[in-house]
């Protein structure tokens, strides 16, 4: 059910994990050497060796053109050396040929059947094939031939990543480490590999590692960043979005991506006039062009969303401090958790305040797994930090009952009653939420979700069937939260209108509630369990 969405990853976004190619050279040519189209007493006098190094020289220098044409008059020669159609490979590999690539590396494993460099290099071109499974059979041989091949181990891990075999993809990133500990690329796709097992910790010091190597290494400072606030280290997470912004040689759509992060680390501080400056420089920087810069569209669409979100609720949170030593309230959820950011409530006759705990891009079914994922490490890791009060507010779901991902994506695709899928979902979600939280909180408070926005005059059929699904959801949820003695707050009852659409009275945006309501929905929408009625 779930869409792997890229919240914060950036991801996410979360960099790809890369594959490791080069061009294999016989040795140090020793003097530069034209081709010549015809036969001449010269040609004839160049030796077929000072040829094909002169072939790697152009190809290891970058000059492809070049290379590609001596590879091509090797090749017409009758040249049947093994490195010329391995290196001839990896160009047409480049070029998008991947056919004529793969036919390529096959006759260089004819030449020489023991040339591990082929084996692996054909693993990666059928890998770029979605022969997932052809490409393992092939890095296994390269290993097989050459157990100490760090880049093969490395791109077996890519293929078990593929493959979703996280576990497998994990020991063959530890084994290219373990042969070459300065594989920098290694350690940053072993953090991407922990980061999924749900062992955020680790994944941060495979980061760390990754960026001691290669400084430079920007991929792996902005996945730095990602685990920094899902692990909410918010102070760290600050500085190294400071050093980013600051950084000459970081492209804007990192400076982008760590200024929202600095609004957002500095929004859960309470730091105000931080916050302000932050949404100004992002706004500044997705004015000026960089929001273009981001080439996956689920993180530009991320990005601006939550900038957005982020610039329209500020305004609307009250700042004043009247109540200096009030007692806080952690606040868990993904960006609703955001709504009530530092506000004040007063609870049986108390006055206490909201601190929010970002859990970003978590929904409901994430808590659902049996196994361990970023979100439940994320969550785990947090609330360690947020046992100061008896009380916890819970905010996931919105994110479920969308459009385009979620139940009503999940229930379509696999031919499933979405009533069933809202049922399973919610018992799973509040199963291991009652599990964490019951321990430090005995007193639960669940939002529900808000009615869904109308964004077009004419409805279509996903649209209707969304409305009646959040309906649903709401509903079950309402009556599983009670039956386990918690507290709901019914966020849809306040925001639908007759037909079930958003009356667009309390919200921030199209969808966050506004701070403005949260008195409202404590007064007239919140349902007391049984033993606290009783």
């Amino acid at each position: 059910m779930d869409s792997s969405s890229k919240e914060g990853e950036g991801n996410k976004k979360v960099t790809e994990v890369k594959t490791f190619q080069v061009p294999f050279a016989l040795r140090q040519n020793q003097k530069n050497i034209s081709i010549i189209s015809n036969t001449s007493s010269k040609q004839s006098q160049r030796s077929k060796e000072q040829i094909i190094n002169q072939a790697i020289q152009f190809h290891l220098k970058g000059n492809i053109s070049e290379a590609s044409k001596y590879y091509k008059y090797c090749i017409k020669q009758g040249f049947n050396h093994h490195q010329i159609f391995t290196n001839y490979g990896a160009i047409l590999q480049g070029n998008g040929k991947l056919e004529a690539a793969e036919i390529s590396l096959r006759k260089a494993i004819e030449i020489k059947p023991d040339f591990a460099d082929a084996h692996s290099n054909l693993g990666n071109i059928l890998r770029d094939l979605g022969k997932l499974e052809a490409a393992e059979i092939s890095l296994r041989k390269a290993i097989k031939i050459n157990p100490n091949f760090a880049d093969a181990h490395y791109n077996l891990g890519v293929i078990f990543k593929d493959l979703d075999n996280l576990l497998e993809a994990e020991l063959s990133y530890r084994k290219a480490i373990k042969i070459n500990p300065n594989f920098a690329d290694a350690h940053y796709n072993l953090g991407i590999i922990l980061r999924d097992l749900g062992k955020l910790q680790e994944a941060e010091l495979s980061y760390r590692k990754a960026i001691e190597i290669n400084p430079d290494f920007a991929d792996a400072h902005y996945n730095l960043g990602v685990i920094l606030q899902e692990l909410g280290k918010l102070q760290e997470l600050i500085l190294l979005s400071k050093s980013t912004l600051e950084s000459t040689s970081i492209n804007q759509e990192y400076k982008l991506l760590s200024s929202l992060r600095l609004t957002i680390a500095n929004l859960l501080q309470k730091d105000y006039s931080e916050t302000l400056l932050s949404i100004n420089k992002t706004n500044y920087l997705i004015n000026q062009g960089a929001i273009n810069t981001i080439k996956d569209d689920k993180n530009k669409n991320y990005t601006f969303a939550f900038s957005s979100f982020i610039t329209s609720l500020y305004p609307l949170l009250e700042k004043d401090n009247n109540h200096p030593n009030s007692k806080s309230i952690p606040h868990i959820g993904e960006s609703h958790c955001l709504s009530f950011a530092h506000q004040t409530l007063s609870i049986s006759s108390q006055i206490e305040k909201i601190q929010p705990v970002l859990i970003t891009g978590g929904k409901a079914w994430h808590f659902t797994h049996k196994k361990n994922n970023r979100w439940k490490d994320s969550l785990n890791q947090q609330m360690k930090n947020h046992i100061y009060n008896d009380k916890v507010f819970i905010s996931f779901g919105e994110i479920d009952c969308r459009k385009d991902e979620g139940i009503l994506n999940y229930a379509i695709k696999n031919d499933k009653d979405i009533s069933e899928v809202c049922e399973k979902t919610i018992k799973g979600y509040l199963d291991y939420m009652e599990e964490i939280l019951s321990p430090n909180h005995s007193e639960r408070y669940y939002f529900g979700v808000p009615a869904p926005t109308r964004e077009k005059k004419l409805l279509d059929k996903l649209d209707i069937k969304r409305i009646k699904m959040i309906e649903l959801y709401n509903s079950f949820l309402k009556e599983e939260v009670l039956s386990r003695n918690s507290f709901f707050l019914d966020v849809y009852r306040l925001t639908a209108n007759e037909n079930g659409e958003n009356n667009n009275i309390h919200m921030c945006d199209k969808t966050h509630l506004s701070p403005k309501c949260l008195s409202i929905l404590f007064k007239n929408h919140l349902y007391q369990p049984d033993s606290v009625i009783q």
